[in-house]
């Protein structure tokens, strides 16, 4: 039973719940108008939006938001049935103030409340709240697939934020060298010229996605306004590079899958999703590793699944890190089983990957 003191969020609230949001996740400061913009279109721009599908908060005694849940709604079909599944994005209360309301607010996500309700990012404690509502922690999602394709840069860009300027100048001109002779060395740093990909305009891959996930018991409906949305969203996140939308196909033609990922020169590439027809993920995997290698990325990294991970272990150079647990909440068991067999396609623009919020507005 939901507490009184729990309501729908409501857009007249987004101002007090931005600042709550720059206390708990960034440093305190007041949210700026772009930084607002940004959380009210998130939380509230989505075609699916709705009231009961939204997120909530919680007033205190004086009628002050004290903690909320966002909520971003996203349709799924289960064994071909529409379910309005619920991304929970962030779970955040006042660290001034003593409250009941995120106790409260975990209560909301328990199994027996939910068609299905999930979390690509929670930390330990989260996870551990999740469980003790009746929740499931999807081992494979909650691990991210690596390849470095030049370690000397890959290093001194993670070092650079540690480093005096001068210095992180000087890490990353010696890597140049460095790289090109690690690469002479380990053939596993170069990916095979295999790549066969070609670009594929926003319009088309709205048109073939939803193709490339129904063999899936549990997948996204991505209709076309709401895959739109998350494109467009999707692509106002740049600090990783352009949103990059690419395609293979196979000997006669036909579409093999699609990868979604940001890239730049001299970055790590940040895979979103990779849709590919049964035994093509590594013809996809293949074109997105030759891609970002062509246009001097420093590695591509992005979250496993269990439908890649034979195309991904079948190529060197590939390791796998933490990055997260993935986190349901269902009381529907066909999509628990569904989870349990790896028969779910979940992740990326299924997710929150994609967020400003997840990246940006650090200062």
């Amino acid at each position: 039973m939901r507490s009184r003191a729990i309501a729908p969020m409501q857009r007249s609230d987004v101002p007090e719940v931005a600042a709550l949001f720059q206390r708990v996740f960034r440093k305190g400061g007041v949210p700026s108008p772009q930084f607002c913009a940004y959380f009210e279109e998130s939380f509230f721009g989505s075609p699916l939006h709705s009231e009961a599908e939204g997120g909530l908060v919680h007033r205190d005694a004086g009628g002050a938001i004290d903690s909320a849940l966002l909520v971003i709604p996203m349709q799924v079909r289960v064994n071909g049935q529409l379910v309005t599944g619920r991304l929970m994005s962030n779970y955040m209360t006042d660290p001034k103030k003593r409250t009941r309301g995120g106790a409260d607010m975990v209560l909301t996500i328990r199994a027996r409340n939910q068609a299905f309700c999930f979390s690509d990012s929670a930390n330990p404690v989260s996870a551990d709240h999740w469980k003790a509502v009746g929740g499931h922690v999807l081992p494979i999602q909650g691990l991210d697939w690596r390849h470095v394709l030049r370690p000397g840069a890959w290093f001194a860009n993670r070092a650079a934020a540690k480093l005096p300027p001068l210095l992180a100048r000087f890490a990353g001109i010696l890597a140049k060298p460095l790289d090109a002779a690690l690469r002479r060395l380990i053939p596993s740093l170069v990916p095979p010229p295999d790549g066969e990909g070609t670009a594929i305009s926003r319009d088309d891959f709205i048109a073939a996605a939803p193709g490339l996930v129904e063999r899936f018991a549990v997948h996204p409906v991505w209709g076309a306004p709401e895959l739109g949305w998350m494109l467009d969203m999707a692509a106002l996140n740049t600090i990783d590079g352009p949103l990059t939308l690419r395609q293979v196909r196979d000997e006669n033609g036909k579409l093999a899958g699609c990868s979604v990922f940001y890239a730049r020169p001299g970055g790590v590439a940040r895979m979103l999703n990779i849709l590919a027809r049964p035994g093509q993920e590594g013809a996809v995997v293949a074109d997105l590793l030759a891609h970002a290698d062509a246009i001097g990325c420093v590695g591509v990294q992005g979250m496993a699944q269990p439908f890649l991970m034979e195309a991904l272990c079948r190529r060197k150079g590939v390791s796998f890190v933490p990055r997260g647990f993935y986190c349901i909440s269902t009381r529907d068991p066909a999509i628990v089983d569904a989870a349990r067999r790896g028969d779910v396609y979940l992740g990326g623009l299924l997710g929150e990957d994609w967020s400003r919020l997840v990246t940006d507005f650090h200062d």
